[in-house]
């Protein structure tokens, strides 16, 4: 299983992005991001080297999200987007994110305050907040000084706005985590927040594609290295972090079949803040691969809302591309669930040709889906548990 590391094409992608992105926009990017870190790798032969046909698609998946992101100024007038601006961070980072599960963390006890700060050059970062269920580490980066004019995430390579965050790095009891090391299991992603002072960094930990093997421990040292744009030297930050050891693991082993292609739901985990769902994909088809699809995937309730994803992963398990294994990552519900369904569609792009790029949206700004019925699984969840986790009895 060779790994593509994207971990720094979504970190660079999501520098791009404007902050004051609307809930609705801000969910397609988020289908961008998950279809990127989708894009499988290839198998153990080929470990040490890079897929350059792979790293093309990846551009192109990054320019969809580019598009999807300069769309979305068409929504705020220069004058929201400059109040904004001036809204400084008050209570919660989290709070100020587009994902209910970190919304709702500090109400259920999953965060720890920290007051960790750093001063260089008149400019002073923070890390107000951590949170970590298992599947994935949040961080909320926080910044203040004067002159800071744009946003943290306003950096680029033709834009070398003073206090932008330039890089990140994070070690996990000293050993960095988002390059080669970590085996290729970990993706590090940073998002705006509603202000331009606040961002959140999260690392995802994609167990089940290392053979269930957690690459970050219970209970460890979170250091973080970032760099800002006109400040010669790093801030670094150390708080001590604790796993939050609650979760329901759901197996299933339901499969669907659509023409040659087999889906197999292997299971669903839930925690307080994240849904993850782990799957297998099979070609059946002597003539085709995996690699000829564009599939992506969702998750409804029961009442028929929508889960806003995350992240994801897939590897390859073979060398023909015929065999898959993914991990897609997931908020939580708003409410327990009776049953919760898988759905998969394929996205039209604006080019009907391509298999990449940007997607076509119809007059509502959405992706244009055609689901694919003979994949859809519905299975039942042990709802008392789940609303017992979720604090709602």
């Amino acid at each position: 299983m060779k790994h593509i590391e994207l971990d720094k094409e979504l970190r660079e992608a999501g520098k791009q992005l404007h902050p004051e992105v609307p809930d609705m926009i801000r969910r397609r990017q988020d289908e961008v991001y998950a279809s990127l870190a989708e894009i499988p790798m290839q198998t153990k032969a080929d470990r040490k080297h890079r897929s350059r046909k792979k790293i093309r698609r990846v551009v192109g998946a990054v320019a969809a999200a580019a598009f999807i992101g300069v769309m979305s100024s068409a929504y705020l007038s220069p004058a929201m987007a400059e109040s904004l601006k001036r809204i400084p961070v008050i209570g919660s980072i989290f709070k100020l994110t587009n994902n209910l599960g970190l919304q709702t963390a500090e109400e259920r006890g999953l965060v720890a305050m920290t007051d960790t700060r750093i001063t260089h050059e008149g400019v002073t970062l923070s890390i107000p907040e951590v949170s970590y269920d298992g599947i994935r580490l949040s961080m909320a980066v926080k910044r203040e000084g004067e002159g800071l004019a744009h946003g943290m995430m306003d950096h680029n390579e033709s834009t070398s706005a003073r206090g932008s965050i330039r890089d990140v790095i994070v070690l996990i009891n000293g050993q960095a985590m988002n390059n080669e090391s970590n085996g290729g299991r970990l993706a590090l992603i940073g998002k705006p927040t509603l202000d331009p002072h606040a961002v959140l960094y999260e690392l995802f930990d994609y167990s089940y594609l290392n053979g269930g093997k957690a690459a970050i421990p219970d209970q460890f040292q979170l250091t973080a290295k970032i760099a800002l744009e006109g400040i010669a030297e790093p801030f670094i930050m150390e708080i001590p972090v604790r796993k939050n050891n609650e979760l329901i693991v759901m197996p299933s082993g339901e499969t669907r079949e659509w023409g040659s292609l087999r889906l197999t739901l292997e299971e669903v985990t839930f925690t307080p803040i994240t849904t993850v769902i782990r799957m297998n994909i099979e070609r059946t088809d002597s003539a085709k691969s995996l690699n000829s699809d564009s599939l992506l995937y969702e998750i409804w309730d029961d009442q028929g809302r929508v889960l806003g994803m995350v992240g994801g992963m897939g590897v390859y398990e073979d060398n023909s591309q015929k065999h898959q294994r993914d991990e897609l990552l997931f908020d939580r519900f708003a409410d327990a669930p009776a049953h919760i369904t898988l759905k998969a569609f394929l996205p039209e792009f604006e080019d009907p040709s391509a298999n990449s790029g940007p997607y076509k949206l119809d007059e509502n700004s959405e992706i244009i889906k055609t689901y694919v019925q003979d994949l859809e699984i519905t299975v039942p969840v042990d709802r008392a548990s789940l609303k017992k986790m979720y604090g709602q009895q």
